[in-house]
């Protein structure tokens, strides 16, 4: 059952057995009843984000017993995006029922995913959920992140909303290059005509990153530059490539990337740093320029361009980084994180340095009346500060994210304000 995410052995997921599960939740015994079948079935789905979703898996394998299924954003063998997955979900009375739809990639895929399962009108993948099969929606992105252009309809802020955004742990975003130290070696996604390429895979030498002055790198310096100006730090000054600036003389050019499409991190990256997340300007780049991987799409948290592109530069979860570093989907490809007005992205452990400057909060968004209390293990399990996933600080901590309250925020972990309900 490829990208299911509760436990990994060499990067494959697999459904523990569930049979009959229970959990206990403030003294509420919770029961998951498996079906009669090869396929085990959980009673809660999650989809979308890459950033939390390992977290999330965490947590699905380790606290919520089975009864929560975490799908990856990509296929965890292969990192294609858009295949079908088939959720096997239990229902009342040891039945259950089969779900087949594409796999949502982000953040406001997920977002979408869980709106049309609970009959809501989001913009639907090729093949969308059916109803009932989609519960929570993985998002690095707060409320309205979904929102259309038009300002209506699913996703956008209504304090009346259906759905809710329920924050439970703290992330920040820095700019990642390749490694300043040389001879590493990573294996990243290949295009079938570039040459080397086995199998949609290669493996090469990463080159030492051109980009030399990125520990200098302000905010003011980064708005700059995605906005397609020049910036200038320890005597190098760099300029975007396919700016509409003219390149000046003895600059270096710096390749500026940005996750794919509807991804909460793009969304978020983008808000930061005033440009299009809709929209990207051209010297924007999703899709990888330069070396072994030219041709391959971005992907967030994924350091393929910066190892593939010595000129690359582009965001990085830092929760995501220290995550991976700790053995968890390690996908950075050698790439390394670097400081924004000073300060650094990480302190020691690695962890999250929780005063750094690009903060934000990471969320489930889930159905409002349900996690208010209509769902008593769905409020359980997500809803309040004593909710299991709030109290597993182990676990968040563990997958490279702070904990809330984080005085730089404005929500205790499992908030549900109104602030935070958003329209289906």
């Amino acid at each position: 059952m490829s990208g299911w995410l509760g436990r990994r052995t060499a990067r494959l997921r697999s459904l523990a057995v569930v049979g009959t599960v229970t959990l206990g939740l403030a003294g509420i015994g919770i029961a998951a009843a498996g079906p009669a079948a090869a396929d085990p079935a959980t009673t809660y789905v999650a989809v979308g984000s890459d950033t939390i979703q390992d977290v999330m898996n965490g947590f699905a394998a380790g606290v919520s017993g089975g009864i929560i299924g975490s799908w990856d954003a990509v296929n965890p063998v292969t990192a294609a995006a858009h295949e079908i997955i088939t959720p096997a979900k239990a229902l009342a009375g040891g039945t259950f029922s089969s779900c087949s739809f594409t796999r949502p990639n982000g953040s406001t895929e997920g977002f979408n995913a869980l709106d049309i399962s609970a009959g809501g009108t989001a913009p639907a993948l090729a093949s969308p959920p059916q109803a009932g099969c989609v519960d929570i929606g993985r998002s690095s992105g707060g409320p309205g992140s979904a929102c259309p252009a038009s300002g209506v309809g699913p996703g956008c802020l209504n304090t009346a909303g259906a759905l809710v955004y329920v924050p439970f742990g703290v992330d920040a975003v820095t700019g990642a290059t390749g490694p300043t130290t040389a001879g590493q070696t990573t294996t990243t996604k290949c295009l079938a005509t570039t040459p080397g390429c086995t199998n949609g895979t290669i493996t090469f030498t990463v080159p030492v990153t051109l980009i030399t002055q990125a520990d200098l790198f302000t905010k003011a310096d980064l708005t700059a530059l995605y906005a397609g100006n020049t910036a200038t730090e320890g005597g190098v000054t760099y300029w975007p490539k396919d700016s509409t600036v003219a390149q000046p003389p003895g600059s270096t050019v710096i390749d500026l990337y940005a996750p794919q499409p509807g991804s909460g991190t793009l969304k978020f990256w983008a808000a930061q740093l005033g440009f299009s997340a809709t929209a990207p300007p051209a010297w924007v780049h999703q899709t990888i320029l330069a070396g072994p991987a030219n041709g391959v799409a971005v992907e967030e948290h994924d350091g393929s361009a910066l190892a593939s592109d010595p000129n690359g530069y582009g965001p990085f979860s830092i929760a995501q980084w220290v995550a991976q570093s700790n053995g968890h989907n390690d996908r950075r490809h050698t790439a390394i994180l670097h400081s924004i007005n000073g300060v650094a992205p990480t302190v020691a452990g690695p962890a999250l340095n929780p005063a750094f400057p690009i903060l934000r909060e990471v969320f489930n968004v889930v159905n409002f009346a349900a996690v208010t209390g209509g769902d008593p293990v769905l409020t359980g399990l997500l809803g309040g500060t004593g909710s299991r996933l709030c109290t597993s600080t182990f676990t968040i901590k563990s997958f490279g994210f702070g904990t809330l309250p984080n005085a730089a925020l404005p929500d205790a972990c499992g908030a549900t304000p109104a602030a935070n309900r958003v329209n289906m």
